[in-house]
């Protein structure tokens, strides 16, 4: 036995406004996260991240230590860099990860007498 839902799809939305549609029917709302600026944005962010936990004096130095310990190729942390490709989780958080102990342990470093 199926049941009905107590409203249609277009009903169930953030807004009481109703859906903006094309004329392709096509959904009209805008969603930032859809935006080219937000993932210009977080395509540069990973980037100033990956420089910040393989610090390197070239791109290609880069590369070549961040790849091994990601378990990807030189060309996608080169990707990465030149912000042509998104990330996925799996990779932000562990450069995320690395970049912090990276942070804690220059710090440490520094208050060394």
């Amino acid at each position: 036995m199926t049941y009905a839902a107590p409203f249609a799809r277009h009903e169930i939305a953030s807004s009481s406004k109703p859906l903006a549609k094309a004329q392709d029917g096509a959904n009209m709302r805008k969603n930032p996260a859809n935006s080219d600026e937000h993932a210009r944005t977080s395509r540069k962010w990973f980037s100033n991240l990956l420089r910040r936990a393989f610090p390197a004096n070239s791109e290609a130095e880069l590369a070549e230590r961040a790849a091994p310990v990601l378990g990807v190729s030189t060309r996608q942390v080169r990707n990465w860099l030149r912000e042509d490709h998104d990330a996925s989780l799996r990779y932000v958080t562990a450069v995320m990860m690395i970049a912090g102990a990276e942070v804690v342990f220059s710090r440490m470093e520094s208050r060394q007498p």
